[in-house]
């Protein structure tokens, strides 16, 4: 699985007030624009929070993309397995998770080829 950083409270910040002008200092937000208002702890909070659901599915999707991408062989006219409807099942059981991915997906299993 892809391994991402954590979101930082720079992430937060351009998030939710893009080009803002702010300097975090020991870990305290010293806000410095005048144009946009410094969000609150709860604003933050729920940022914060959506930022990292968001990454949870951001990776789910790049390993079924991964994955899929592993068996784009398997359905070329001329392989000649005897087994292509498992391989376009299981690559359909992955473009599923593309578009519309889930927190803890349940991964189908890669079937093995069948030479003819």
């Amino acid at each position: 699985m892809n391994v991402t950083r954590p979101i930082q409270l720079i992430d937060v910040l351009e998030s939710l007030r893009p080009n803002s002008k702010w300097v975090i200092s020991d870990g305290v937000i010293e806000w410095a624009d005048l144009d946009q208002s410094e969000p609150t702890k709860a604003e933050i909070d729920a940022e914060l929070a959506r930022l990292s659901a968001q990454q949870v599915l951001e990776i789910c999707k790049d390993e079924a993309k991964k994955r899929i991408a592993t068996t784009d062989w398997s359905v070329l006219p001329d392989v000649g397995i005897s087994n292509t409807a498992e391989f376009e099942a299981y690559r359909a059981a992955l473009r599923e998770l593309i578009k519309n991915p889930v927190a803890e997906p349940v991964w189908p299993t890669e079937p093995q080829p069948v030479w003819s």
